[in-house]
C-alpha cells in the first residue's frame, strides 16, 4: 500500500522512504522489526504528532494504518520476537501501548467499521497461525488483547463473535463454552435434520406469474376491455385458486391505494375487475385473514384498502366486522380496563403515602399521562378503518362504526382517528366559518410589497351574514353527531375549538335566533367539557368566553352546572369521561400546591397568581372549588388569594361567580356552629370573601348573586343578610361600625370628610360602586330588595325558626344594619345607563316610591321615613335654595322632589296615621325629616381632627425621606384640612338656617294641641318618635337626645321638659329587658346624651337656673307660670337615679336573660351614672358574681370591662347623704359648700372630664 505524508514528526522517514511493504508472520530479522516498529511509533506514539499529519490520500492512509495495526499486534503479542521483548524490557514500550496505538488510529479514521473489521481479521489470522504452531503463551497474549479491545469499546462483541473461534472467545471471557456448544448443536439440528412441511403455494407457478404480470400492466397503462376474461382464462387454464388470485388483486389494489388517490384509473379498474370477475363473496374472509397476519407497517395501507372497498360498495360493514379481531366485546373489556387504570391513578393524584418516597408520590400524578391509550388500541383494524374513511370524508360509513363502538362501550376515538375526525369536522363547518374569518371580512390582510395597493378595510359589500347558507339547521344535523362522537377529543385541536366558538358566538347573537338552541347544546355538552383537557391556551379560552357571554347569566350558570356534573375531582371519577376526571384531579393537585405558597406579599401573589391562572384556564371549576374550600377554613387567606386572581381569564371569573352562589346555597352544611347561636366560620369567611372579591373584580357578573340572595330572603333565610352586609360594606363603601368610641360618636354629626377621617373607613372603589349601582339601582331590583330586607325584621321575630334569643338578636341587628347600608347606598345613585344595556340605573328620587306605596309593601313607618329622609332633606334644601348635594340630582328633577318637601301637601297626605290629638303632624314631620347634621355642629371634633392632621404634616417632614412621597403626603393633608374647614363653615351656616326655621315654628309645633291632650304629649313623642328611631343607628339615637334638648332650649309651646325626661327614665331605660346588642348600644348613647345636661344641672345650681329653671319646659304644669325649683329638681333627679338603679340591679341579678343588654347600656353611661357611691358598691357586688361564673363568657368579659371602668370613676362619686344635707341647708341662690369632704367631692365632680355628646352652639 502506498501513502504520502507532507511531514512526519520526530525525524521519521520521508514518504519516499516509506515504500510499499509486505508484513507477514515470518520475521525478517530484528533490524527489520525495529524499522517497522519505528514507523508505527512515529505514526501513533504521540497525539501531537498525529494532529500534525496532513493526509493527502485518505484511502491509502487507511490501508497503511490497517497494516501498521496488524504489524503492532503481530510484534507485540508474538512472543517469538526478541526485539519487542527488548523494547519492553528497556522501558521503551509499555504493555498498553498497542491499545493506545489502536485508539489513536480510531481517532484519525473516525470510529470506522473498516478499522474494527481489520483488527478482527488480523486477530483471526494470528489465531489461525498460533493454533497451527501451538504456541500457548502467544494465544494467551492474543486473548488478553481481544478482551482489552472489547472492554475499551474499540471492537464490538458482535464482531468478535461473528469472526473468531470459540476457543479464543472463551479464553478472552466473552462467551461460555458450554452454552455456546449447546446453541450450536441446536442450530445445526434445526438446519440439517428437522423436516419442514412442503407448501404448494411456495412453488413458482407460471399461472400466478402471468396473473402478476397482468396486474402489473394496470399500473402503467389503462385497463383493457378483455382484462376480466383474461383473468378468468388464467384461473381456468392453470387451475389457480380463486382466493389466491383475489388476494393478489387485493394486494395490487392495496399498493395502488397508497400510491394514488381513491379516484385514480387504476383503482377504478381493479374495483371493476373485482365486480366483473365476481370474486367479492369471500372478500370479508380474505380481508379478515389479511388483518390477522398483517404486520404493523402494512396496517395503514390495509385499512386504506378496506376503506376503498367500503366506499365502492364492494363489501358491507356488517359483513366485515365479524372477521376483524379483536371483537367488539374484547375491545370493550380492553377499554374498561384502561379506563379503570386511569381512574385508579386519578384517585391517587395528590395523595401522600408515608411508605413511599417523594419521587414515588410525584410519579403518581404523572403515571397516567405516560400512556394515554393502550398500545393495542392505537393499532386496531377498526380504528384504522375509521381513520381511513374519515380522511376520505365518508361520514355515512363512519357513523355506523362509531355508533357500534359507543353502544358496546369499546375504545373511543383516539390517536390519528381523532385527528381525522377533527379534520372531518373542520370540513363540515368550513362553509359556515368562511363567512366569519377576518380574512373574508378583510379586517386582517397579509403583508404586501410596496407599490401594490392594499384592499380597503371597510368594504361595504362584505358583512357577517348567513343568508347565503342554505340551512343552518341542516348543518347542525351533521355537526352535532360529529361533535357528539368526538366529545372531549375536540380538545386535541385548539384551532377547531376556536372555530366552533366563533360560530357559536354569532349564532347566539340576539338579532340572529337561528341555530341558537343547537349552539347552546353544543356549547354545554362539547365545548366546555373539552376545555377541561385543553392545554393552556388563553386565546382559545377567550374565544369560548366571547361566545358564552352572549347568554344571560342564568343560562351561563346552567351551562356551568352541566359542566360541573355531580361532583369534581376524585368524586367525579366514574361519572365523567376518564380524561376529564384525570385532568380535574391533576388540576386540583396543582392548585393545592400553588396555594401552599400564598403569603401577604405582592411579589408572591404575582407568582402564585400566574400558577393558578395556568390551571384555571382549563379547569376553573376545580381551581375555585379548592380556593373556596381554603377560604372557608382560613379567613386570613382571603386577601392574598384575591390579590392572586389578577391573571385569571374572564371566563374563570364568571365561573367563580357561579361557584360562590353554589357554595352559599350548599344545604349539606349547617350555617350555625354547634352551639346553635353563632354563625359558622365557613359561612362568615365565604361572605367576607364575596365582598372582597367583588370589590377587587367588579367586572364579574353580580346580577345572579343578587337574584339568589333575593330568593333566599323571600324564603325567610335571614342569615344571607351577612352576604348583603359584606357586599354593601366592601363593594359599595357603606361600612358600619358596631361599637363606636365617644370621639367617633361626636364625629357622626359632621360632614362626609369628618366622618371619613374619624371613622377611618377605607376608600371606596369607584368602579366597584358603579357596578353595584348597576345591579341594585334599577326599578326592578331596588325596591324589592328594600322591602325584603325591611320585612326580615318582623319575619325573624315572628316566623323565623330561631331557637335561641341571642341568635334572634343578632339576626335582628343585622337586618337593621343592612337596611341602613342599603338606604345609604341607594341614596347615592345617579341617573346612568348600565354598561351592559340590560337596564337603566335610576336616581334615588325615581327609585323610591311614596310613603303610601311603601306602607302597602308592609314596610314599617320608621323604615319608610328613614329611607325617605335623604329626599326630604334634599327637597327642603332646594326649597331654601341651599347648595347642598348629598343626593345627586339633575337640573330638571325639581318637579320630582316637590312631593318630598316637608311643608308640601303631598308629603303630609301620605304620612302614616298618627295620634292627631297629642302629636301634631308638623312636629312629627320635622322630627323625621331632620338628621343629626342639621341640629348640631361638632366644632371640637373638627378642631381636634384638624390639629391631628397638622401633626401628621410635621411627622411627614421628619419621617418621609423621599421628596416625592413627602410632597404627596403633605398635599393630601393640606387638602383634607381645607375640606374640613370649608365643611365646618358650611355646616355652621346650615345649622343657623335650621335653628331659624325651628325658632319660627316653635309655637306651631305643639301649639295646636288642645288642653285635654297636653298631658299625653310625652307619651305620644315616645311612642311615635323616640322609640321607633332611637334604635335605628347611633346617629339617630344621638339625634333624638339633642333634638328634644333643642326643643327645650327654644321653649317650644306645650312641650314639658320635666314630663319628657320623666317618661324617658321610666319608659326608655326598662327597654333593656328586650333589647338586642345594637339596640342596647343605641339606648346607651341616647341615655348618656340625655343624662349629661341633667347631671350638670344637678351639681350646678347656677347652670340649672340659667338653662333649665328659667325655661318654659320646667314649669310645674303645662301653661303654668311657676317653675320647678332647684330643690324639687334634685328630689326628682334622685328618684330618676333610683329608678335606673332598681332596673339595673334587677337586670344584673338575672344576667343570663338581661345582663348583656344592661351591661352594654351601663358601659355607655359611665360618667353620668352612677353618681352615688352606695350604688356603685351595689353594682360591684353583682359584677363580682358575674365574673366568677363560667357559663357565659361574653357577659363575663363585659362585666370585667364595666367593673374596671366603674372602679376608675370612684373618685368622682359622692355620698347621697351629704348631697341631701347640702340641699336642705341651702337657702341662697347658689348652694353653700358643706363639709370639706363634700366640697372636695363637688369640686372633683365639676373638674371631672366628661365628653359632651350634646353641645350647644356658642
Amino acid at each position: 500500500m502506498c501513502f504520502s505524508l507532507e511531514r512526519v514528526s520526530h525525524g521519521s522517514a520521508s514518504p519516499e522512504q516509506l515504500a510499499p511493504m509486505s508484513w507477514s508472520m515470518v520475521a525478517d530479522g530484528d533490524a527489520h522489526c525495529e524499522i517497522r516498529w519505528e514507523i508505527a511509533h512515529s505514526l501513533f506514539a504521540s497525539a501531537d504528532n498525529i494532529s500534525e499529519l496532513r493526509i493527502s490520500d485518505i484511502h491509502s492512509w487507511r490501508d497503511t494504518v490497517f497494516e501498521v495495526v496488524a504489524y503492532v499486534i503481530d510484534h507485540f503479542y508474538y512472543t517469538g520476537r526478541k526485539v519487542l521483548h527488548r523494547y519492553v524490557a528497556i522501558g521503551k514500550i509499555e504493555s498498553v501501548t498497542a491499545l493506545d496505538v489502536i485508539r489513536q488510529a480510531s481517532l484519525i479514521i473516525g470510529q470506522s467499521t473498516e478499522l474494527a473489521e481489520a483488527i478482527v481479521d488480523a486477530i483471526w489470522l494470528h489465531d489461525v497461525q498460533i493454533s497451527a504452531t501451538k504456541l500457548r503463551p502467544a494465544h494467551c497474549h492474543l486473548a488478553a488483547l481481544v478482551e482489552a479491545l472489547q472492554a475499551a469499546g474499540v471492537v464490538s462483541l458482535t464482531n468478535f463473535k461473528k469472526h473468531l473461534d470459540e476457543e479464543l472467545l472463551t479464553s478472552a471471557g466473552l462467551t461460555n463454552s458450554i452454552t455456546f456448544s449447546k446453541r450450536l448443536k441446536k442450530l445445526n439440528t434445526d438446519q440439517v435434520y428437522r423436516q419442514h412441511k412442503y407448501n404448494l403455494l411456495h412453488e413458482e407457478s407460471e399461472g400466478y406469474s402471468k396473473v402478476t404480470a397482468l396486474l402489473s400492466r394496470l399500473q402503467i397503462q389503462a385497463a383493457p376491455a378483455y382484462l376480466p376474461k383474461s383473468l378468468q382464462a388464467l384461473i381456468g387454464g392453470f387451475d389457480l385458486d380463486p382466493n389466491r388470485v383475489m388476494d393478489m388483486v387485493l394486494s395490487s389494489l392495496q399498493h395502488s391505494c397508497m400510491a394514488s388517490s381513491t379516484t385514480s384509473p387504476t383503482i377504478n379498474a381493479l374495483l371493476k375487475l373485482l365486480e366483473q370477475v365476481k370474486l367479492g363473496a369471500s372478500l370479508p374472509q380474505i380481508l379478515g385473514f389479511k388483518f390477522q397476519n398483517c404486520r404493523a407497517k402494512m396496517l395503514t395501507s390495509l385499512c386504506r384498502l378496506t376503506a376503498t372497498l367500503l366506499s365502492a360498495g364492494a363489501i358491507a360493514v356488517d359483513a366485515l366486522l365479524p372477521h376483524l379481531a379483536p371483537s367488539m366485546e374484547k375491545l370493550a373489556e380492553t377499554t374498561k380496563r384502561h379506563a379503570k387504570k386511569i381512574e385508579d391513578a386519578s384517585r391517587l393524584a395528590g395523595t401522600v403515602s408515608l411508605s413511599h418516597s417523594a419521587e414515588q408520590d410525584a410519579s403518581q400524578t404523572t403515571a397516567v399521562s405516560r400512556c394515554r391509550y393502550p398500545a393495542e388500541g392505537l393499532s386496531l383494524p377498526i380504528v384504522g378503518i375509521i381513520e381511513a374513511l374519515l380522511w376520505d370524508r365518508r361520514w355515512l360509513l363512519v357513523r355506523p362504526l362509531l355508533s357500534c363502538l359507543e353502544d358496546t362501550g369499546a375504545l373511543p376515538v383516539c390517536g390519528q382517528s381523532r385527528l381525522a375526525l377533527c379534520s372531518m369536522l373542520k370540513f363540515a363547518i368550513s362553509p359556515l366559518y368562511c363567512k366569519l374569518t377576518p380574512n373574508y371580512l378583510q379586517f386582517a390582510t397579509r403583508w404586501q410589497p410596496s407599490g401594490i395597493p392594499l384592499v380597503h378595510v371597510g368594504s361595504q359589500h362584505r358583512c357577517r351574514t348567513f343568508d347565503d347558507i342554505a340551512s343552518v339547521h341542516r348543518l347542525f344535523q351533521v355537526l352535532e353527531p360529529l361533535c357528539c362522537h368526538l366529545h372531549v377529543g375536540i380538545a386535541s385541536d385548539a384551532s377547531l375549538v376556536t372555530k366552533l366558538a366563533r360560530i357559536i358566538k354569532y349564532l347566539l347573537r340576539p338579532r340572529d335566533a337561528r341555530g341558537a338552541h343547537e349552539a347552546k347544546r353544543l356549547l354545554g355538552y362539547v365545548i366546555l367539557p373539552a376545555m377541561s383537557i385543553l392545554s393552556v391556551n388563553p386565546g382559545c379560552v377567550c374565544e369560548i368566553w366571547a361566545a358564552t357571554k352572549q347568554l344571560p347569566c342564568c343560562e351561563r350558570h346552567s351551562l356551568y352546572s352541566t359542566w360541573r356534573g355531580r361532583s369534581l375531582e376524585r368524586e367525579s371519577v366514574g361519572t365523567k369521561h376518564f380524561e376529564v376526571a384525570e385532568a380535574e384531579c391533576k388540576a386540583g393537585y396543582h392548585a393545592r400546591q400553588s396555594l401552599k405558597r400564598v403569603a401577604n406579599d405582592k411579589k408572591n401573589s404575582k407568582h402564585v397568581g400566574r400558577a393558578l391562572a395556568k390551571v384555571a384556564h382549563s379547569n376553573p371549576l376545580v381551581v375555585f372549588r379548592v380556593i373556596l374550600s381554603q377560604v372557608e377554613s382560613y379567613g386570613n387567606m382571603i386577601q392574598p388569594i384575591v390579590e392572586s386572581l389578577g391573571f385569571v381569564s374572564p371566563l374563570a371569573l364568571d365561573v367563580l361567580s357561579y361557584m360562590l352562589s353554589s357554595h352559599l346555597a350548599d344545604t349539606s352544611r349547617h350555617k350555625l356552629q354547634n352551639d346553635g347561636i353563632n354563625i359558622a366560620h365557613w359561612f362568615q369567611h365565604l361572605s367576607h370573601f364575596t365582598g372582597v372579591y367583588y370589590r377587587a373584580f367588579p367586572q364579574t357578573e353580580l346580577q345572579a348573586l343578587i337574584e339568589f340572595l333575593m330568593l333566599r330572603l323571600e324564603d325567610g333565610d335571614s342569615l344571607y343578610l351577612l352576604v348583603f352586609n359584606e357586599l354593601l360594606a366592601r363593594m359599595g363603601g357603606c361600612e358600619v361600625l358596631e361599637d363606636l368610641s365617644d370621639a367617633q360618636i361626636g364625629g357622626l354629626a359632621g360632614g362626609e370628610t369628618l366622618r371619613r377621617e374619624m371613622l377611618a373607613f377605607s376608600k371606596a372603589s369607584k368602579r366597584a360602586v358603579s357596578k353595584l349601582q348597576e345591579a341594585l339601582c334599577t326599578p326592578s331590583t331596588a325596591i324589592p330588595i328594600l322591602a325584603l330586607v325591611a320585612q326580615q325584621r318582623g319575619y325573624s321575630l315572628f316566623k323565623g325558626k330561631v331557637n335561641h334569643v341571642k341568635l334572634l338578636g343578632q339576626l335582628f341587628d343585622r337586618c337593621q344594619m343592612v337596611l341602613v347600608q342599603l338606604v345609604d347606598f341607594l341614596s347615592r345613585s345617579t341617573a346612568h345607563s348600565t354598561v351592559t344595556g340590560t337596564g337603566k340605573k335610576c336616581p334615588y328620587f325615581e327609585l323610591l316610591p311614596d310613603l303610601c306605596k311603601m306602607s302597602a309593601l308592609h314596610i314599617e313607618p320608621q323604615i319608610a321615613l328613614h329611607a325617605a329622609r335623604p329626599l326630604i332633606a334634599e327637597a327642603a334644601g332646594a326649597h331654601r335654595k341651599e347648595p347642598r348635594a348629598k343626593i345627586p340630582i339633575s337640573p330638571d328633577s325639581g318637579s320630582s322632589l316637590c312631593k318630598w318637601e316637608p311643608g308640601g301637601k303631598a308629603l303630609r297626605s301620605s304620612l302614616p296615621a298618627r295620634d292627631c290629638g297629642a302629636l301634631s303632624s308638623e312636629l312629627y314631620l320635622v322630627f323625621w325629616s331632620l338628621s343629626l347634621y342639621d341640629i348640631t355642629v361638632p366644632t371640637r371634633e373638627y378642631d381636634a381632627q384638624i390639629a391631628l392632621i397638622r401633626s401628621k404634616i410635621n411627622v411627614a417632614h421628619r419621617e418621609f425621606l423621599e421628596p416625592d412621597r413627602r410632597k404627596k403626603e403633605m398635599a393630601r393633608c393640606l387638602n383634607t384640612i381645607n375640606s374640613l374647614v370649608a365643611e365646618l363653615e358650611f355646616q355652621k351656616h346650615h345649622y343657623q338656617q335650621i335653628m331659624t326655621d325651628l325658632e319660627a315654628q316653635r309655637n306651631s309645633l305643639l301649639g295646636t294641641i288642645v288642653e285635654d291632650q297636653r298631658r299625653s304629649i310625652s307619651e305620644a313623642l315616645l311612642e311615635n318618635c323616640i322609640m321607633p328611631r332611637v334604635t335605628i343607628t347611633p346617629e339617630d339615637a344621638l339625634f333624638c337626645a339633642i333634638f328634644f334638648k333643642q326643643l327645650h332650649s327654644l321653649e317650644t309651646t306645650n312641650f314639658s321638659s320635666l314630663q319628657y325626661y320623666d317618661r324617658v327614665v321610666k319608659d326608655v331605660f326598662p327597654v333593656i329587658y328586650c333589647a338586642t346588642d345594637q339596640e342596647a348600644r343605641c339606648l346607651g348613647i341616647f341615655l348618656r346624651a340625655t343624662f349629661e345636661p341633667l347631671t350638670h344641672w344637678r351639681f350646678d345650681r347656677r347652670r340649672y337656673d340659667m338653662e333649665a329653671g328659667s325655661k318654659l319646659g320646667f314649669s310645674v304644669a303645662i301653661g303654668s307660670a311657676s317653675r320647678c325649683t332647684y330643690e324639687q329638681y334634685c328630689t326628682v333627679f334622685t328618684k330618676w337615679h333610683d329608678k335606673i338603679t332598681k332596673v339595673a340591679l334587677h337586670s344584673l341579678s338575672h344576667y343570663k336573660d338581661h345582663g348583656r343588654a344592661c351591661l352594654l347600656v351601663l358601659i355607655k353611661l359611665i360618667g353620668v351614672y352612677p353618681i352615688y357611691k352606695h350604688v356603685s358598691t351595689q353594682l360591684l357586688g353583682l359584677l363580682e358574681a358575674i365574673q366568677v361564673q363560667e357559663d357565659m363568657k361574653d357577659v363575663q368579659a363585659m362585666a370585667k370591662r364595666y367593673c374596671t371602668l366603674l372602679k376608675k370613676s370612684e373618685d368622682t362619686l359622692v355620698e347621697e347623704s351629704l348631697l341631701q344635707r347640702d340641699i336642705l341647708g341651702s337657702k341662697a341662690q347658689v348652694p353653700a359648700p358643706g363639709t370639706k369632704r363634700q366640697a372636695s367631692a363637688a369640686n372633683k365632680q365639676r373638674r371631672s372630664p366628661k365628653v359632651s355628646l350634646a353641645r350647644d352652639q356658642e
